[in-house]
């Protein structure tokens, strides 16, 4: 009789495998499947949030707040609208595309390093996730298995030299959950942490963001209720139609409304203008 000899055969050939008994690393395309696997892509999303932005002149006087509303419509397409006494303001992302728009006058193109932290929430497919991550600068290619603050996670991306801070998105190994997002951008290291996942359905969102510049605590944003919602009109999300509808800014207030958005060492009397 042979008695499980097979098995024990087998499992010796496993062991004398190279790389076996090691952590199992899936590459950034399946990995990113599994996060979306499990945060999931709904048909719409509506968020009511508070967005506190400190006072870099005077950090004693604390945080600026201002009341946001997110329409996500998947895939791909994104609004947030700000009213206040002062300000209406709305921006818009729509298949890679980006407008703002402040008091009725179109004043930039592209993304501040603070408004980043929406790529993980938009992009819920991982190929749009994936693209977007290498639009940022981050090595899809590199995936490694790290501590962080006593919790195991995948980490997509590499440094380019020891030990200094690199472009990369984190993700919580046990949950598939994504915990912090990092990239350079306008010269600045943002550094983008996202807490308090909560479930609606089978979709997944964070209820506190927290980003910081080049070290040092910016924004925090806090989520009053998310729900999943579809039916939004799909002139809110289209750019072409923005841009028709309002004109842009001359090219010398432009440069400096950008100054002013993406300078954030300068940000107390920029956020004031755009956002108090």
């Amino acid at each position: 009789m042979i008695k499980k000899k097979f098995p024990v055969f087998l499992f010796a050939f496993f062991i004398l495998l190279p790389g076996v008994g090691e952590a199992f690393i899936p590459q950034a395309p399946h990995l990113l499947y599994l996060v979306m696997e499990k945060i999931r892509q709904p048909a719409g999303i509506e968020a009511f949030q508070t967005k506190k932005i400190l006072n870099y002149k005077d950090p004693g006087k604390g945080f600026n707040k201002l009341e946001e509303k997110l329409y996500f419509l998947y895939p791909g397409r994104f609004r947030c609208e700000i009213t206040s006494e002062t300000l209406t303001s709305f921006s818009v992302e729509s298949d890679h595309e980006f407008v703002k728009v402040m008091d009725g006058i179109i004043v930039s193109h592209e993304k501040s390093p603070v408004d980043l932290y929406t790529d993980i929430l938009l992009y819920r497919d991982h190929e749009s996730l994936l693209n977007r991550l290498a639009e940022e600068g981050i090595d899809t290619t590199e995936v490694s298995l790290q501590r962080y603050n006593d919790i195991i996670c995948y980490v997509i991306g590499r440094p380019l030299e020891k030990g200094k801070p690199f472009a990369g998105l984190w993700i919580e190994k046990d949950t598939f959950l994504p915990m912090k997002y990092m990239v350079e951008k306008n010269g600045y290291m943002v550094e983008i942490f996202y807490h308090n996942w909560r479930r609606v359905s089978k979709t997944w969102y964070p209820m506190q963001v927290v980003i910081f510049l080049d070290n040092q605590l910016s924004v925090m944003v806090d989520v009053k209720s998310f729900d999943l919602k579809s039916g939004f009109l799909p002139s809110l999300f289209d750019i072409d139609h923005i841009k028709k509808l309002y004109p842009e800014n001359n090219p010398g207030f432009q440069d400096e409304n950008s100054k002013q958005v993406d300078e954030l060492d300068k940000r107390i009397e920029d956020f004031n203008k755009l956002y108090k």
